[in-house]
């Protein structure tokens, strides 16, 4: 059962109640505000994501959807009750953080029969303009809360956000990616009869490191092109089997709808991607040597050669590869979390202590603020083919030290 908040009102239901309440929250600027537990996973609810799809030119849809059984359960009145709140302020940027929109609804669960929460929030948003929405989720039971900002870009007359990918129940999926056995459709801002959709197939390649000249970001190269039939807003039934990027074409070029990486994706999906994702601790030797064993011997003899010892390897294994993970769920916008810059120094480095972001870039520090002995990394937001962008490292030579005694601690 899919339960729908609407503003002004009450709503009761037999597992749950929601309620509205204007916030009183004072804004601040969001620029100032640290955002390291965005990308801690210690900070972070499983399963609570976000989406975003714009009804027409001046209302956009807020989804959110949240696994109840990561929420914590308390004794109240002889049953066991989980209680939450979702609160949201919409501004107009980052820098100005001019307060648009705020709101909080609260929600309990009893009964434990449903396995996810899932809801719509409505926003006045106008054609036109960019916004931020600051979302933040508290589990009212245990006192964590977790926070998300999210970018809409309305500035131009389509973007991504015009459509959204659905599931056959016509539900949005809440991801960037789809897996080539699902069956999925496109829900679309407008009525049409066809969608002209374009497809990109060249993987991208992992990150290079911190000191390494940067080579800067390459215009996505269209392989092909086709055509979907839709009918009411939804697209016909679709499968995107093959690897790669799909966009939907529009007036002015391309707008983002999906990343096909393999099945599985953001986990570890097999051994060769286990074997590729050792890029970042490995020397080129031991890359080209890994690259001519077969993935599982490659793996294994890489960690047991390094660590000397096969329980201190499967230590190692476990927290890299759960590193890679994180950085999936994290910073997958472009390309794949883990081969992302900001992916790569998450996974060598680990969570960054503190966290400042704006409109056009984020700054990771590790250490305290001002201390010489704090290592600082700015990543700058570079906008790409089809509404997507990326956070590329501004890259120096003043790295090669901090970093090499990183990847070190990796290999003991």
């Amino acid at each position: 059962m899919v339960k729908h908040l609407f503003r002004f009102s009450l709503i009761v239901f037999t597992i749950s109640t929601l309620i509205f309440s204007f916030s009183c929250k004072s804004p601040a600027r969001l620029a100032y505000r640290n955002i390291a537990p965005f990308y801690n996973p210690d900070s972070e609810l499983k399963g609570l994501s976000y989406g975003l799809f714009n009804l027409d030119d001046s209302i956009t849809n807020l989804y959110v959807t949240f696994p109840y059984k990561e929420l914590q359960y308390a004794i109240l009145n002889g049953s066991s009750v989980a209680n939450f709140r979702f609160f949201y302020q919409l501004y107009d940027g980052f820098d100005n953080s001019r307060l648009i929109d705020s709101a909080s609804f609260y929600g309990y669960d009893s009964l434990k029969q449903q396995d996810r929460f899932f809801d719509s929030i409505p926003l006045v948003t106008i054609r036109g303009r960019n916004y931020i929405i600051n979302a933040e989720l508290t589990d009212l039971n245990s006192g964590r809360s977790y926070g998300r900002f999210l970018s809409l870009n309305k500035s131009n007359n389509s973007t991504s956000a015009d459509a959204i990918l659905s599931g056959t129940d016509n539900l949005p999926l809440m991801r960037n990616y789809v897996y080539g056995s699902e069956s999925i459709k496109l829900r679309l801002k407008e009525d049409m009869e066809e969608i002209r959709m374009a497809f990109a197939s060249k993987p991208s390649l992992p990150a290079l490191n911190p000191f390494t000249a940067s080579v800067g970001s390459f215009e996505t190269e269209i392989d092909s092109t086709f055509v979907i039939a839709a009918s009411e807003g939804f697209s016909d039934h679709l499968q995107l089997s093959s690897r790669g990027t799909y966009f939907k074409e529009t007036e002015n070029g391309y707008s983002f709808l999906a990343h096909r990486f393999y099945d599985g994706f953001p986990e570890i999906g097999t051994v060769a991607e286990m074997r590729e994702s050792l890029r970042y601790i490995s020397t080129d030797s031991e890359f080209r040597k890994m690259q001519e064993q077969t993935p599982r011997a490659a793996v294994d003899d890489f960690w047991i050669n390094i660590t000397g010892h096969p329980e201190r390897a499967l230590q190692q294994i476990k927290r890299y590869y759960k590193r890679v993970e994180e950085a999936n769920r994290f910073f997958t916008l472009s390309k794949e979390g883990w081969k992302s810059d900001r992916g790569m120094i998450y996974i060598v480095y680990g969570p960054p202590s503190v966290v400042y972001r704006n409109a056009f870039s984020e700054e990771w520090t590790y250490g305290e603020i001002g201390n010489p002995l704090s290592v600082r990394f700015l990543f700058n937001l570079v906008s790409l083919t089809g509404d997507l962008s990326e956070f590329e490292l501004v890259r120096s030579d003043n790295y090669r030290n901090s970093w090499h005694l990183a990847v070190s601690n990796w290999r003991r």
